[in-house]
């Protein structure tokens, strides 16, 4: 059970998340103001600080930086009375872990609460003499740290022998995967410098960095429902709900160029290959091969060889789609994509928990960005998966 701080203006809506924190097993510490608030931070030493607002308020980013000085590692949680995407994602920059929205329930609290509350913050004291009893307790900490340190290393050697034998197939390796901090993500593409991820509740597309996968940047398509991702003739094309395709320039904003009805199909990938651009339907099973012209005529269709294409990405020689029936990367010929050279199952999505909505190549390895839904609640995450060596070396032969 955690200290959830819950600061809520409003009498009506304050009791409804403290009946919702309560149901989810934790309690709830409530206060009417900022005021309130911050003396549960001493009295009561919260794992979360709850903070329910209208949009319009900002006692959010009051919270959020008294406690920069008070606590500045207790995660905040933000609900909003109503939803409104651009102020949730104003919240997120500002330093806010999560953003719900209402109606409120112990369900739609679960994910975020769960989440938050892991992610342990801490308090700072003043430094006390060790007394005699906790120097020997300390010496004994440092004795088992040098068992622990002596397995550790026996343990690596046992993980170094099995990676040699993983990297000698060509099974890709277990995947590096990072929890996104908004919940449905809806298609993935790469510039060679940031990985972008679109999603389609909040309208917005996100820019990540490559290595730790942190927000960098972001930009709102208020006019689109942002899906499948392309970069493709200087600029960036997205497929928008219903059955339109958006071409974006490269600025700060996204601002948009062009907007063309998706004549072929709605489109759930894309992907350029220097020439051409792909995209495939999942509803019909197709594989559709454009011009890149004002109209992205379609120049040839072809029948998917797979169940369900989800995703595709170009490794700058060969296309590949996601086949989200079989949780495999295809690797297509490319002068009749009909034709499957090489199959390779990904383990992460063996369990079905996830569902695959985007496919990239970043050089040297394949991302992969994928949603799942528990409890009413809708997660995202982007998986990494590592290739074996001698797949890698092929990949960077013609």
């Amino acid at each position: 059970m955690a200290v959830i701080a819950l600061l809520a203006k409003d009498d009506a809506v304050r009791r409804e998340l403290q009946l919702a924190v309560e149901e989810l097993g934790h309690r709830a510490a409530p206060a009417a103001d900022l005021k309130g608030g911050l003396e549960l931070l001493s009295a009561e030493r919260p794992r979360v600080m709850l903070v329910a607002q209208d949009p319009a308020d900002d006692v959010a980013e009051s919270m959020l930086f008294e406690l920069e000085r008070e606590a500045p590692l207790t995660p905040v949680v933000v609900a909003l009375t109503r939803r409104s995407a651009p102020r949730a994602l104003e919240l997120l920059k500002a330093g806010a872990h999560e953003v719900v929205s209402a109606p409120f329930s112990a369900q739609s609290l679960r994910g975020a609460l769960s989440k938050a509350a892991r992610w342990r913050g801490t308090w700072y004291e003043e430094p006390r003499p060790a007394a005699p009893a906790e120097t020997a307790r300390a010496l004994g900490v440092w004795a088992l740290a040098a068992l622990l340190l002596f397995a550790a290393a026996a343990g690596g050697v046992g993980y170094y022998r099995h990676r040699q034998r993983v990297l000698a197939g060509a099974i890709p390796a277990p995947a590096r995967e990072w929890d996104l901090p908004y919940g449905h993500a809806a298609g993935l593409a790469y510039d060679g410098t940031h990985v972008w991820v679109s999603d389609w509740f909040s309208a917005t597309v996100f820019r990540h960095e490559p290595g730790t996968m942190r927000v960098v940047g972001s930009a709102t398509l208020p006019r689109e429902v942002p899906g499948a991702m392309a970069f493709a003739g200087g600029g960036l094309l997205v497929a928008s709900a219903p059955r339109t395709i958006v071409r974006h320039m490269l600025d700060e904003k996204l601002s948009v160029l062009a907007r063309t009805d998706d004549s072929a199909a709605q489109s759930v990938g894309m992907a350029y290959d220097g020439l051409y651009l792909w995209t495939c339907d999942a509803k019909k099973g197709r594989l559709y091969k454009r011009v890149l012209d004002g109209d992205l005529t379609p120049a040839a269709s072809f029948a998917y060889p797979g169940v369900r294409p989800a995703a595709l990405a170009f490794d700058g020689r060969r296309l590949w789609s996601f086949d989200a029936g079989t949780k495999e990367l295809l690797r297509h010929d490319l002068d009749d994509p009909r034709r499957v050279m090489l199959r390779l199952p990904l383990a992460e999505y063996s369990s079905g928990d996830w569902s695959p909505v985007g496919l990239a190549y970043d050089g040297r390895r394949f991302l992969s960005a994928a949603t799942r839904r528990r409890g009413g609640v809708s997660e995202s995450r982007l998986f990494a998966h590592e290739l074996s060596s001698e797949l890698a070396e092929s990949l960077e032969r013609p």
